[in-house]
Parts: C-alpha cells; structure tokens; sequence
C-alpha cells in the first residue's frame, strides 16, 4: 500500500500493518540522507489520507510528523533531520521499540485531521522566523547602545580605552543582517 524511496537505494515496499490504520518500515539512512519521498501505491479510501512520521532509533522511540500524502497528493519528499528539535509524539504504540534502524510510519487519518497538523519544517520555518526576529532586534538593541556614546574625532580627548569607528560597526552589522537572511543558521556552523 505505501512505498518510501532514499536517493541511491531502491524503494522499500516493506511497510508492515501494525494496527488497521498503521503502517511501519525500517529504513537505511546513510550519511548525508536529508530527504526521503513517501507514496502510496493504492488509493486511500474516500475521505482519507497518510499521516508521515519519522522515527530516529532511541532508547525511546521519537517519532516526528512529517507531513502527509493523499489521493490528489499520492507522493511527496520529506526532509528528515535527526537533530530536530520538534517534539517527540506518541503514535504506533511499543511497536517501533525494538528497531534499531530508523523507521518511517505512515497512520492512514481522515482528510479533515489531516488539514489541521503541523509538520516538523514548517515548525522550523515558525522558530526560524522568531530567531531571526531576535537576532535584528537584539543587534539593532547594540547598535543603538554603542551609537549613542559615539563622538566626532575633534571631540575625541586622549585616553587610553579602546575604541571602534563607526563605519567598522556598520560594516559588521550590514553583513551580519546580510547572512542572517540568507541563511538564518549561519552562526551555528
């Protein structure tokens, strides 16, 4: 009923039934896997969807929503990540607790449940968004706090405290706003 496909691999049609609605394969993720397509090779019944999660072997099983597949939708490409930060959530049982192989499970859902769940990326695409909100107002905060006791050379009296030009600070915050758009993940590398 459902197959899963990692780049270099051939697809895996080796979902077991683990309830009426439940579905699990284990699956071999190499390094450097960051994305896998999940589809259903049957039609759902009417009214009905694939719910996606992913679980990371733990002592305890993590399992994260990925999002979801449907007969006008019968197939799509997830991004997994294993350092996720998105909550562990407590479907398909004990059934994944003895694997120590990564697993995909796909929980057939009606259309309408379906409509009201949040994967994992755009959870990230929410926090990303509050983090670079952060970041602006926290540099913008610094900014303002050393403008203000900026001072014009002939006001300048000698002394022996170290000091920034201006312009050396705006460079600095231009190109760090500059990353920070581009990839809101920069400073973690």
């Amino acid at each position: 009923m459902f197959a899963c496909l990692i780049a270099g691999q051939l697809p895996n049609t080796e979902f077991v039934r683990v309830t009426e609605t439940q579905f699990i394969c284990n699956v071999t993720v190499v390094a450097g896997t960051h994305h896998i397509v999940v589809f259903t090779t049957e039609p759902f019944p009417d009214g009905y969807g694939g719910a996606i999660y992913f679980n990371w072997p733990n002592p305890e099983p993590v399992w994260q929503y990925l999002g979801y597949i449907t007969n006008d939708k019968p197939s799509a490409i997830f991004k997994v990540s294993k350092g996720s930060t998105a909550p562990s959530l407590a479907v398909f049982g004990g059934a994944s607790t003895n694997s120590q192989l990564p697993q995909l499970g796909v929980m057939v859902t009606p259309l309408s449940e379906l409509a009201q769940m949040t994967a994992v990326s755009e959870n990230k695409s929410l926090s990303v968004a509050s983090n670079v909100q952060f970041v602006q107002n926290m540099l913008e905060n610094l900014y303002n706090y050393l403008t203000s006791f900026s001072v014009t050379q002939s006001e300048m009296t000698p002394c022996t405290d170290s000091w920034v030009k201006i312009n050396h600070l705006n460079g600095w915050y231009e190109r760090f706003k500059s990353r920070m758009s581009n990839d809101p993940d920069f400073w973690k590398k």
